[in-house]
């Protein structure tokens, strides 16, 4: 009787300090939460204006979270403010340390604010961290080409052709590129 009593007690007392943590971990953040479902829903029909205020609350309550800061910049984009996009877009790239998931983005949106300076230097550190990719030379190349900076232009342009000839983006010509305006 005493050896089942204290197998109750024994099973019971580590049941708790199971259970403790799986608790604690439900209450944690998960992306899509209610008011994650919320501010995920309302981007995905365009509604921003609906989106930023629980996008920002989210932001100041996980601010580590790349998925959070993702949004941000989703609904500063769509709602045109671009520096602030671009802000958020850093951010993202901070969390994750991967430009895969900042890029284009993040030198598009300092494109947009008119940072031409610090669009061409987010090009050249996306296309230096993803150095088989042929869009990203080919996004850099057409920057280089609106800075007029046509050796670089050229030689990006160069990357990205030996890694994809057939992409129709590619000028064939510098001085097409240079037609074509600047970056996507």
């Amino acid at each position: 009787m005493r050896r089942l009593v204290l197998a109750i007690l024994l099973v019971g007392y580590a049941g708790l300090f199971v259970q403790f943590p799986t608790i604690g971990r439900l209450r944690e953040f998960e992306p899509l939460d209610a008011r994650g479902r919320q501010a995920e829903s309302a981007i995905e029909e365009g509604r921003f204006v609906d989106a930023l205020p629980i996008v920002r609350e989210l932001a100041r309550q996980h601010e580590s979270d790349p998925v959070v800061a993702y949004w941000l910049a989703e609904v500063h984009r769509g709602l045109g403010q671009h520096e602030e996009e671009a802000r958020a877009w850093q951010h993202v790239l901070d969390l994750t340390g991967s430009p895969e998931f900042a890029c284009p983005s993040l030198p598009e949106a300092y494109a947009r604010a008119g940072d031409q300076a610090r669009a061409l230097d987010a090009y050249e550190h996306c296309a230096s961290a993803a150095v088989d990719d042929p869009e990203r030379w080919l996004d850099l190349g057409t920057a280089y080409a609106a800075a007029h900076r046509d050796r670089d232009a050229a030689a990006a342009f160069d990357k990205s052709r030996l890694l994809d000839d057939s992409n129709p983006r590619l000028p064939a010509a510098l001085d097409e590129a240079a037609a074509a305006g600047g970056p996507r």
